[in-house]
């Protein structure tokens, strides 16, 4: 076969794809939210409705400033990516068994459907932060990130740290139940260590050196260097986070692969 006739097969199969990705995702929403009430604005309610009330209690706690910065900037730029983690990393769990029926057809695989969670999820989670930013703008508790290229490469990090994380961890809970039963209390302690609570220049050199080897820690570096600018001290290698990335996202797709053979189609 030509180059041109492989590289129009290609494009083919890339366009069949994306059809099918896009009537999963359909499918996906009309599974989670229904045709009736909100629907698909949910996607976008869901994590506000987690987001909003949570920042507010908390900046009434601590406080409008700690360690010389504004409080709600640091929240709100650290907890939709929290949210992120734990609502796509739940929804990934046992989810090949959960669609085997739809491997029966050929045009289907088990990275499609993968896929049209994983859109969903980032979909909902990027316009929930959009709205959220409105909001929060409108009544003057953020302000626009003094460095938006940051801030932009920072948050596309730690998109692609959970989508990687969703993949090994859909992966390996197709292999064992306990997977799903340590998902729980490790989404929740994630919080802790995932750097949403800190910068690392707060932290003791030797912690900060251990924290910052986490892909997340440094994504959450690069979202706060974006938020405050020079303001604060930050710590970043983006060819390190996404070096590191890469080679998750390899082992993930790998796992995910392998996967079909510990489901049993009935």
């Amino acid at each position: 076969m030509s180059e041109a006739g492989e590289g129009a097969t290609f494009w083919r199969g890339l366009a069949v794809q994306k059809r099918v990705v896009g009537a999963l995702t359909i499918r996906e929403i009309y599974t989670r939210f229904g045709r009736e009430n909100l629907g698909f604005a949910w996607i976008v309610a869901e994590p506000l409705v987690f987001a909003v009330p949570v920042l507010f209690m908390w900046q009434a706690i601590r406080g409008s400033h700690e360690h010389g910065i504004s409080v709600m900037p640091f929240l709100w730029s650290g907890y939709l990516p929290i949210l992120l983690f734990r609502h796509l990393g739940g929804r990934i769990l046992l989810f090949i068994r959960g669609n085997a029926g739809l491997l029966y057809h050929r045009r289907v695989s088990i990275l499609d459907i993968f896929l049209a969670r994983a859109v969903l999820e980032v979909g909902g989670n990027v316009t929930a932060l959009i709205a959220s930013f409105a909001l929060f703008y409108a009544i003057g508790a953020v302000d626009v990130p003094q460095d938006l290229p940051m801030f932009y490469v920072g948050y596309f990090f730690m998109i692609w740290w959970c989508v990687a994380a969703a993949l090994i961890i859909g992966g390996l809970s197709e292999r064992s139940d306990w997977v799903a039963q340590i998902w729980m209390p490790y989404s929740y302690m994630y919080l802790v260590f995932s750097g949403f609570f800190y910068l690392a220049d707060w932290l003791p050199p030797a912690l900060r050196n251990v924290a910052l080897y986490q892909p997340y820690t440094q994504a959450y570096e690069m979202i706060r260097g974006g938020v405050f600018g020079s303001v604060i001290k930050t710590y970043g290698d983006p060819a390190y986070t996404a070096f590191t990335l890469a080679v998750l996202t390899l082992i993930g797709l790998w796992l995910m692969r392998e996967g079909r053979k510990y489901v049993v189609i009935e």
